[in-house]
């Protein structure tokens, strides 16, 4: 099946296609509820057929079963606080910067919108902590994988388990460099629906968000976790 036919309700906007693309022709675009989807340039494709390949909606994988199962937490308590489960994610991310490594993850850009980044730094882990509601723009964020991978670094890479599979199908092979961590997703909502509430909020005369936390895991916060704003920062 073409990608160009291919029916949206199958796509999780992982941009794998759009990253494989030779031709820079499948762009990534939103749909009018505010969802990333693929749309080719048909006049300057060559019909490669990579992004039907690098579709982890048309491929077969293979169910896996967990070998084991552990329950874990940061014993640090300021990093657990800031984080919406255990703090995890920042243990494992710390070990492959220290071993020269490079951590990807979703972060707010300075529209407070969700994209997907790089760090190579500790001190900047901070800014992938805590659980964030909606689809995040993973842009050219394969490309980059590949690119430190064959370098012979370390990469991690958190996401969803469809923007997981993406990055796996697109790399086309197994790296012993690269980890890769998901978690259980329930789906995201809208970008689109976002920036509305964005919006809203700061039509209603509250001022611009300098903190935003979708889920609260201090005791002090725990009334006050479904709370529209507070001063200036946002707990939704």
């Amino acid at each position: 099946m073409k990608i160009k036919d291919f029916k949206k309700e199958y796509c999780s906007g992982c941009s794998a296609c759009y990253s494989v693309c030779p031709e820079k022709c499948i762009s990534m675009q939103e749909d009018p509820e505010g969802f990333l989807y693929p749309i080719v340039d048909i006049d300057n494709c060559i019909d490669c057929n990579l992004c039907e390949n690098v579709c982890h909606g048309t491929a077969s994988l293979t169910e896996r079963r967990p070998v084991s199962v552990y329950a874990a937490k940061n014993p640090d308590d300021g990093v657990r606080s800031a984080s919406s489960s255990g703090g995890i994610f920042t243990i494992i991310a710390e070990q492959i910067i220290k071993e020269g490594g490079v951590v990807f993850g979703a972060c707010f850009n300075d529209r407070w919108e969700v994209i997907h980044d790089f760090v190579e730094s500790e001190d900047k882990l901070f800014a992938f902590r805590g659980s964030k509601y909606i689809q995040s723009r993973t842009g050219d964020g394969y490309n980059k994988v590949k690119l430190f991978l064959g370098q012979g670094r370390m990469v991690l890479y958190a996401g969803t388990p469809c923007q997981i599979a993406g990055l796996k199908l697109f790399l086309r092979k197994e790296y012993e460099n690269l980890v890769t961590v998901d978690l259980v997703c329930h789906g995201v909502p809208s970008p689109l629906i976002w920036r509305s509430y964005l919006t809203e909020m700061q039509s209603n005369l509250y001022p611009p968000p300098n903190l935003i936390l979708f889920q609260i895991t201090s005791l002090f916060f725990l009334h006050t976790r479904n709370s529209h704003a507070d001063i200036q920062n946002y707990h939704c």
